[in-house]
């Protein structure tokens, strides 16, 4: 039996679902009671036999023994992780022009049906009016020029900022570490500036680097123990290509794809619901990330739609207890949300 099925029934059919390949199959009556014989019975599917090969054929019975890397939570989250990764779109865009195009029809698509409502409806006891500040101090400007930009120049990031973004987001902040006392290990008294599940510091950063200056383009890992950079790879594919095809990030100076160490999660939480923590940890790191590189006046764009079976290989992850789940692109941009593609489109 293929590990990467689930069954569920819908219509009165008996649905399996390949979550790994993305495929669904409906099951007749007979596939589903030869399919039940087998995986009670423990029989082998027989050369002859038409059922076990339509079986065979659809990746619901396989030769290769089951997959013997360790999950370490339960099957609900291994159904909703690799059931979300590598998903290819139908068509994938090979330049700006394409991606700007199916963009555009996508948007479109989604227009034509009713926008959902802006609220649930309330059964409110009182409603308070709350006053909008007019005065603002350093950090609420920050927070108010931070923006999503997808019009990057093809101009260079100083290695010291990329330095300071890297040391006050992923990095260890010396003034937050636990003392001795604490009775932890010492890697286990190391605090960032955002929050962390368990205190366990499960997000992991691989910095892209494209025209960063005194730096070699490359792949690098950032190893905040050591605060330093670890090169891992000189090839660098267009970092578009790994984002599902949005090759408007193409021109970005640096880029990180964070991680998620999801073997330090399953050590100290044993249930699925740890699986949320790690999503939360990202999105805190990410934040902190855009808004420092905000304050260096750098410009950010962060996605989730990743092709994971290209950047697996390119961040050499090749364990579950480890996966990538956010990528936030760096760099000095013209500061618009629409990229110049899409502009171009429009103004026809």
């Amino acid at each position: 039996m293929n590990n990467d099925c689930f069954f569920i029934t819908a219509d009165k059919n008996l649905i399996c679902w390949n979550y790994k390949n993305h495929k669904q199959y409906e099951l007749s009556h007979a596939h589903a009671r030869r399919l039940v014989d087998l995986i009670y019975q423990q029989d082998e599917p027989q050369d002859d036999n038409p059922l076990d090969q339509n079986l065979l054929r659809c990746d619901i019975l396989n030769h290769q023994p089951a997959d013997d890397k360790t999950w370490g939570w339960d099957m609900l989250s291994r159904i909703f992780h690799f059931g979300t990764k590598n998903i290819a779109l139908s068509i994938q865009p090979k330049n700006e022009a394409d991606w700007a195009a199916l963009y555009l029809e996508h948007c479109e698509s989604v227009l034509s049906k009713p926008l959902p409502a802006q609220r649930i409806n309330l059964n409110a006891l009182q409603t308070i009016q709350l006053l909008r500040h007019t005065d603002s101090g350093l950090f609420e400007a920050l927070l108010t020029k931070r923006s999503t930009s997808r019009d990057f120049l093809d101009l260079p990031v100083q290695l010291e900022d990329l330095t300071r973004i890297l040391e006050y987001s992923i990095g260890f902040i010396g003034e937050r570490e636990l003392p001795d006392s604490s009775n932890l290990p010492a890697a286990l008294r190391k605090r960032r500036s955002s929050p962390s599940g368990g205190g366990l510091n499960s997000t992991e950063a691989y910095v892209y680097v494209r025209h960063v200056d005194n730096l070699d383009p490359g792949l690098y890992y950032y190893d905040p123990f050591g605060h330093c950079l670890h090169l891992l790879s000189t090839e660098l594919p267009p970092v578009g290509k790994m984002l599902s095809g949005q090759h408007f990030s193409d021109s970005i100076s640096a880029g990180f794809f964070l991680t998620s160490r999801f073997d330090k999660l399953w050590w100290k939480y044993e249930h699925s619901r740890a699986y949320r923590i790690a999503l939360l940890e990202i999105g805190h790191v990410a934040q902190t990330l855009q808004l420092v590189a905000t304050a260096l006046n750098l410009d950010t764009w962060p996605t989730g739609a990743l092709c994971e079976d290209l950047i697996d290989p390119l961040l050499q992850l090749n364990s579950p207890g480890e996966q990538v789940l956010f990528f936030v692109g760096c760099g000095h941009a013209k500061g618009s949300a629409t990229p110049n593609s899409l502009k171009t489109i429009l103004a026809q």
